[in-house]
């Protein structure tokens, strides 16, 4: 409940991901009731459903809000948490902490830190940071590896930078390499849409994909071939930048053939500075000082290729070739038809992207993350891709990757905070020197060898702000073998979780709309990184729970480190880091928008010569792009990149297994959150149709993904734009809702939905340690027991039985006498009836019996509409009520729905129904009723009707009401006939009104579920609203499915737009609305155009539209216009 006072709009940004889009957040007294966008904000053009879920965070029922402490034993199902004071709980963790620095050195204890990528511990990170290089612990678990190293850092390797922000609006061709934006990052999925052509390469139809002028549906884990293959075909047709490759590369850098290290410019002149080179007329050897530029004479004259003799100051004689002469040996095996077959791709469509890239000259943007990075061959897959890039000449050119700024701030989480000693002792440096151990962050599974097995030495304790990653990575079984067996554990975070579980005490956490947050410049272009903004706090924080940067400043404190942390004072830090800008935090809580600050936007500034003439060039050793990298040599590593083949099949194991994250959750966070829950109810691994066919598998049914260390259960699904050796399965399921009756699962062991405990974490890239998460193999087979079935099935009706004068029900046992698939209370049932006139017609009926899972019939009971209005929707209720008989034979699809009512809670369950809108809360009583468990929520049910005649499972209600005893029951007459006894037949007469809200649901924060006539659901909601029931804790029923659209029947229609008074003319050349509004020039709200975020969504004022994706958690007047084809002329409020 929430108090309801004076309403504020405040601005911010939302920390859930890496968009960091700008939001309004409205803000009823103490509790946060909207987020939406900011399109004041740089990234503020849209908002996605997990940022709007904010309010269901901040006031999320099951949050940790106090601190706690472990009284029973590791592996105890049970911790027994005990709530201890932060004074407390602070001392006994600083005590610990600096015990084991003092006896066993700090990198006894490792730390684990949540993704600031995909977390809102952004808001914190530089401080975290700060805090464990001040320690001294080298041991970081960040799963950088598997995130963000491969385009940070191992970019660095080439360009000696991480990736730049692609300039998507202004290039001539974008190229998005594994990356879907429309899922995980709205504000670049904006700008994506705006630049002049795209190309996309991804093993998935994604929305980029679909939209794409080309995509290429890559085999998974072959993208490094596919890099050095288009770089061939460039470097053969001459269709390279050669300014840029002869100026501003190595490229013509002689390397020394028995060395492998670049020539230096002294052992052939011991009074020069820089490299030696090779003149293609005649001149012979030359140094080039790559302090300076290089003229565009002396570039001319870079040979680039051929083997060459070159004598030493020293008399000496050495045999070399230029840089880029190994690089293109390293292109040349992969010839257009061997790039073909490792990839899978027709050499058209290979040589289609390499004329792209080359017409599209010094614009060319691009961007990759996880697509790259979670492969077994990462860093050379990072490489391959980043020396194809320098090829175009498009580094920091406008339309090409932007380098902005940066801004002039004081960082405070430097790594060389942590002495170069420490850094020495991170676990996997031996073997990984230029990986993440370099900058102190480590794999879990060095961790997890560590505790268990004291190599290389012992770690003892584990200190995580956040992170789960028993669930996120691979290797669950043996981290939980870990975890149980460290020393002391602690952990902050804001709800429990499989990896929190083991700790000895809890830090509650607060979100970010509960504490201020410092952002010194947003990414996605110049005016985005130019903006500055302290996020202000718009509600207290909930119960006790700290940010993660007060407690990183309290614990340094106590360490003795008050003076590396401004004794303790956020402010203090924050005021340092702005110093150099010339602001302050007082300034920017005046203007809690943000402010835009002066940063330098200019192109090519590699290029730039200072007073004294030299040239900014590049961050790398030899201040120019490495198409050679002699760093990667002389540590063992190919110096240029090179491709190797993926996992082969392996047996029983032929699919390749892609691990992806859903765009509605954050990693292995949020599916306890209702509204994203119903949007994604369950755990997903596609095949296409072949594939499925193969293992006579079907749509919905759920299955067993088998790989190398086990088996996950997730639930099918068919996409036909697949090839047929892939599986994409989601990753990071464990949780429950209970809202919505949806379960959680096991993190390992037989029925776990957590794909990582399937995938074997011992296959790692030798540089980086990443692991082959979108190149693994596995099988897909039925699930020993379950049911299912695809397309329709044909049922007998075996018993019709009468409710009430207008509601019957319908016992429906399948013709085939093979098994039913079971289904949730509130799930409906796809009918299909054969109609007297001998047309067919399909309808939605509410399961209405006991939700088992093996029934062996289903249940309907239909009540009889009116015949009136448009598709005289009275048709089929009474077909059903009236003609069908026992023995007729209907088609049903598989149980579906998501409007799921929960059959264990610890709030009241409120259910509000009206008329025949009690059939799924008679299925969740029906099976409370058939279930031996007696851990049933307390329930109330509230039921609607107008009088004894059209009360419905009257009798059936008074006997479970009987036969449960946490239920109660509430009959409202609205107009009761004379015959109806007050107390006997209903409770009440009238329609619903506030006295029916008991006040005591209210303070208990009861959940609500609607189901009936719309004017009731409306007038509960009214009621619910007024009384500070959050819109979150109320659920309602609505039938709606995707349908593929169909094309060939579309006619041109005219869209009018209420507000601005525009009317535009449709034509199925168009994909959507909002593909047709684009291309007439008016601009309509979006974000993802994947029909995912609902950024695109307007108040459809009048006509029909076809919607292409699940609509199910909208208004029913709602339009997701970049999904929705128009059927009749439209209007919409806009």
């Amino acid at each position: 409940m929430r108090n309801i006072a004076v309403t504020r709009r405040i601005p911010g940004y939302c920390t859930l991901c890496r968009s960091r889009c700008g939001t309004l957040n409205t803000v009823d007294g103490d509790g946060l009731v909207a987020v939406e966008a900011d399109p004041a904000h740089p990234t503020g053009q849209a908002t996605c459903a997990k940022g709007r879920a904010a309010p269901e965070l901040v006031h999320a029922r099951d949050r940790i809000l106090y601190p706690l402490k472990r009284t029973r034993p590791k592996g105890d199902a049970d911790p027994g948490w005990q709530r201890i004071d932060w004074d407390v709980a602070l001392a006994e963790i600083a005590d610990r902490l600096a015990d084991y620095r003092a006896r066993l050195g700090a990198e006894s204890v490792a730390f684990s830190v949540t993704t600031p990528s995909g977390t809102p511990m952004s808001d914190s990170i530089d401080w975290v940071e700060r805090f464990i290089r001040r320690y001294g612990s080298p041991n970081t678990i960040y799963a950088t590896e598997l995130c963000n190293w491969h385009k940070d850092v191992a970019h660095q390797f080439t360009f000696g930078c991480g990736m730049p922000v692609a300039d998507y609006a202004r290039a001539r061709l974008n190229i998005l390499w594994g990356h879907n934006p429309s899922s995980v990052w709205l504000a670049q999925a904006a700008r994506v849409a705006k630049g002049r052509t795209l190309l996309v390469v991804d093993p998935r139809a994604t929305a980029h994909a679909r939209a794409a002028d080309l995509w290429l549906r890559i085999r998974p884990g072959t993208d490094d071939a596919l890099a050095l293959g288009l770089a061939r075909l460039l470097i053969e047709q001459r269709r390279i930048d050669h300014d840029f490759v002869r100026r501003w590369s190595n490229a013509g850098f002689l390397v020394d053939e028995a060395s492998g290290a670049l020539l230096r410019a002294e052992r052939f002149d011991e009074h020069a500075q820089g490299y030696v080179a090779w003149s293609r007329t005649g001149h012979g050897a030359f140094t080039v000082d790559t302090r300076t530029p290089m003229p565009a004479a002396h570039a001319d004259d870079l040979c680039l290729h051929g083997r060459y003799e070159v004598t030493l100051a020293n008399g000496d004689t050495v045999t070399c070739r230029p840089a880029f002469d190994h690089y293109r040996r390293a292109c040349a095996p992969w010839t257009l038809a061997r790039t073909a077959e490792v990839t899978g791709l027709a050499p058209d469509d290979i040589r289609r992207a390499a004329d792209m890239i080359a017409a599209a000259g010094p614009a060319v943007s691009y961007h990759g993350w996880t697509g790259i990075g979670q492969h077994a061959n990462a860093t050379q897959t990072e490489r391959a891709i980043a020396t194809l890039y320098a090829l175009t000449g498009s580094f920091d050119r406008i339309g090409g990757n932007r380098i902005y700024g940066p801004l002039p701030a004081n960082g405070v989480n430097d790594p060389s905070l942590l002495e170069a000693t420490q850094r020495a002792k991170a676990l996997g440096i031996d073997t990984r020197p230029l990986g993440p151990p370099a900058t102190g962050w480590v794999t879990a599974a060095d961790v997890y060898d560590a505790v268990l097995d004291d190599k290389p030495y012992a770690v003892k304790a584990l200190f995580g702000f956040g992170a789960n990653f028993l669930v996120s990575q691979p290797g669950t079984e043996r981290g939980q073998r870990a975890l149980e067996a460290l020393e002391f554990h602690v952990h902050c975070d804001l709800f429990h979780t499989p990896t929190n579980a083991y700790a000895d005490i809890l830090l509650p956490i607060n979100t970010p709309w509960e504490r201020e947050g410092l952002r010194l410049g947003f990414e996605v272009d110049a005016d985005a990184a130019a903006h500055v903004q302290l996020r202000p706090r718009m509600v207290a924080p909930r119960g006790e729970s700290r940010a993660d940067y007060d407690v990183a400043m309290a614990l340094a404190c106590r360490l003795g480190m008050a003076g590396d942390f401004f004794g303790g004072d956020i402010e203090a830090g924050w005021d340092y880091m702005l110093e150099p800008l010339g602001l302050d935090v007082d300034t920017l809580r005046a203007e809690p928008g943000g402010r835009r600050v002066e940063l330098d936007s200019g192109e090519r500034k590699y290029a730039r010569v200072n007073a004294d003439g030299e040239a900014a060039g590049f961050a790398t050793p030899s201040r120019r792009v490495e198409f050679y990298s002699e760093m990667l040599h002389v540590h063992g590593y190919p110096a240029v990149p090179q491709a190797r083949a993926p996992a082969a099949a392996q047996p029983g194991r032929p699919l390749r297994l892609v691990t992806v994250k859903d765009g509605y959750y954050c990693h292995s966070q949020h599916r306890q959150i209702s509204s994203l829950r119903r949007r994604s109810p369950d755990p997903r691994v596609a095949l296409s149709p072949g594939a499925a066919a193969q293992r006579g598998l079907g749509a919905g049914q759920w299955v067993a993904v088998e790989g190398a260390t086990g088996s996950a259960h997730l639930r099918l699904t068919i996409d036909d734009a697949l090839e047929d050796d892939v599986a994409i399965a989601d990753y990071g399921w464990w949780q429950a809702c209970d809202d919505l009756g949806l379960p959680g699962a096991p993190i390992s062991g037989a029925a776990t939905r957590n794909i990582n405990a399937v995938i074997d974490d011992t296959a790692r890239d030798p540089v980086s340690g990443a692991i082959a998460l979108r190149s693994a193999r596995c099988e897909v087979r039925a699930l020993a027991g379950a049911t299912g079935w695809a397309g329709y099935r044909a049922f007998r009706v075996m018993a019709i039985q009468r409710e009430s004068e207008a509601v019957a029900s319908v016992i429906l046992q399948p013709v085939d006498g093979a098994p039913l698939a079971g289904f949730r209370p509130g799930q409906h049932l796809p009918l299909r009836f054969a109609l007297a006139n001998g047309e067919a017609a399909e309808r939605f009926y509410s399961l209405s019996g006991a939700a088992l899972d093996t029934p062996r019939t289903y249940r309907i009971s239909v009540k009889r509409l009116a015949r009136a209005g448009e598709g005289a929707p009275g048709v089929v209720s009474t077909h059903i009520n009236e003609a069908l008989r026992e023995g007729d034979v209907v088609e049903a699809r598989m149980p579906a729905g998501r409007f799921t009512l929960p059959t264990r809670h610890d709030a009241p369950i409120v259910l509000i129904a009206g008329g025949i809108g009690i059939t799924p809360f008679l299925s969740l009583l029906e099976t409370l009723a058939a279930s031996d468990d007696d851990a049933m929520p307390e329930i109330h049910l509230v039921y609607a009707n107008r009088h004894g005649a059209s009360h419905a499972f009257a009798a059936r209600l008074r006997a479970l009401q009987a036969r449960l005893p946490r239920l109660n029951v509430s009959d409202l007459y609205s107009a009761p006939r004379a015959t109806d006894e007050p107390g006997r037949d209903y409770h009440r007469a009238g329609r619903l009104d506030d006295r029916v809200i008991a006040d005591d649901w209210i303070a208990r924060r009861a959940r609500f579920y609607l189901c009936g006539p719309d004017a009731l659901m409306a007038q509960a909601r009214t009621l619910l609203a007024a009384r500070g029931v959050f819109d979150f804790e109320i659920f309602s029923e609505a039938f709606t499915a995707p349908a593929p659209v169909d094309r060939a029947g579309l006619a041109p229609q005219r869209v009018h737009l209420a507000r601005s008074g525009i009317t535009i003319d449709w034509t199925p050349t168009h994909a959507s609305i909002l593909d047709c509004a684009d291309r007439h020039g008016v601009e309509l709200p979006s974000g993802c155009r994947a029909g995912q975020c609902e950024s695109c969504a307007l108040r459809l004022v009048s006509g029909r539209v076809q919607t292409a994706v699940d609509t199910a958690a909208l208004a029913d007047d709602v339009c997701l216009t970049c999904q929705a084809v128009p059927l009749t002329d439209i209007e919409l409020d806009a």
